[in-house]
Order: C-alpha cells, then sequence, then structure tokens
C-alpha cells in the first residue's frame, strides 16, 4: 500500500508527510485534529494503485465534519469503483507547502538492473515525456547533471512568481532512491515517486508507490 511504501522510502531517507491510517473516520478526524492543519485523505488499498483515477483523493480539507464525510465519500467510492478490493480505510495526511510537482522513480531494466529516473510531475511528465534516466547507483554529482538535463530545468529555478527550489535537496532524494532501488533489486520491480514536491528548503514524497517483483508478490 501507499503506506507501507512510504514507510519504506522513510527509512530509506527521503522525507514523507506526518500521517496516519485511519480505519474509521472518528479516527481520521481524530488525527486530522492533531495536525491543527488542513489535510489530505487518500483512500489506502492494496488494490488501488491510482487513487485519482476513481476520485479517491481529496485535498485542504480544513474541518472535523468535513473529514468524517470526506472519509465515508472515499470509502463509498472505491467500494463503487472496484467492489472487489481489499479497503484499509483512509490515509489523513498533512498538506505540504506549495511547490514544484516533480516525479523520480526506479525500474529494474531485464538487461541494466535498476535504472533511476527523473522529470517535471503533474501533467508534464506524461504530456511531454521530458524526463532523464540513469544507471543507479548515482551520487549527488551525478543526479545533478541528471537534473540539468531534462528541457523544463529552468523551471526549478523560479517561474511566474514560484522561488527556486533547493536542488540539492533534489540531487540527495534522487541519490537515496537510486541506492534504495539497487539495495532492493531482486525484490523490487519499480518504484514511483509522483509527486516529490519541491520548495526552498524542503523535498517531500508525496505519494509513492512499490511494485514488488511478481515472485514476491502475494
Amino acid at each position: 500500500t501507499e503506506v507501507e511504501a512510504k514507510q519504506l522510502l522513510a527509512k530509506a531517507g527521503l522525507r514523507i508527510p506526518q500521517e496516519q491510517l485511519a480505519a474509521t473516520a472518528q479516527e481520521a478526524v481524530g488525527f486530522a485534529a492533531s495536525l491543527d492543519s488542513a489535510v489530505a485523505l487518500k483512500i489506502a488499498s492494496p488494490d488501488i494503485p491510482h487513487k485519482t483515477e476513481i476520485g479517491g483523493v481529496l485535498l485542504n480539507v480544513i474541518s472535523g465534519d468535513d473529514v468524517y464525510r470526506g472519509f465515508e465519500t472515499l470509502i463509498d467510492r472505491a467500494a463503487s469503483a472496484h467492489p472487489g478490493a481489499r479497503i484499509e480505510g483512509v490515509t489523513v495526511s498533512e498538506m505540504v507547502p506549495a511547490g514544484v510537482e516533480t516525479v523520480i522513480g526506479i525500474a529494474n531494466d531485464p538487461a541494466f538492473g535498476p535504472v533511476v529516473m527523473f522529470g517535471l510531475g503533474g501533467i508534464f511528465v506524461e504530456a511531454l515525456n521530458d524526463v532523464s534516466f540513469r544507471l543507479a547507483p548515482i551520487g549527488k554529482a551525478e543526479a545533478r547533471r541528471m537534473i540539468d538535463e531534462i528541457r523544463g530545468r529552468v523551471v526549478l529555478d523560479g517561474v511566474r512568481g514560484q522561488g527556486p527550489v533547493d536542488i540539492d535537496l533534489l540531487a540527495d532524494a534522487l541519490s537515496r532512491l537510486s541506492a534504495f532501488g539497487v539495495r532492493n533489486a531482486d525484490v523490487i520491480e519499480s518504484v514511483d515517486i509522483n509527486p516529490l514536491i519541491l520548495t526552498a528548503d524542503a523535498a517531500y514524497a508525496v505519494d509513492g508507490l512499490i511494485v514488488p517483483r511478481p515472485s514476491e508478490a502475494t
């Protein structure tokens, strides 16, 4: 699940938002209240890897009543879209600051082994196919060269009032993910972090998907 994936990524040194899996609407309300800020609600199911496609994500939820209703809405949507899916509950996450959305990932190539990928996130990764690749593992210096290769590199320096992001933190995240991919190449098929939100002083792995190798799947 996303929760399990992000726990593994956190152990690898990537920064994830504060979050908790809520099995009931009451649990969701309680954790949201402890954050004292707007939250994101996301359906938690090992059988629904792409949550946005079923409306399984709600952002900037503020009041306790809205959290309660949001929990029930997501459970209903998941049950309707995937009647046989295992539903573990709803993940309640802090809303991270606005920033530049990027995507980083690992794929196990049959010939070359783990390959790390970087590109701009959101609509850009699919619409523009503006990505760069390296054989893993890589250090921060090579990660910086990888970052500089994309056509949309200028976005990271700040455009339309958006300030520049911390390139060093991005390079560190790429390096750490590449090492994670190499260490787990025998059991992991791919890793997708989309988005990795970059700000002037942070890099948040907001959503993470880890696909095990077929022999490891249950």
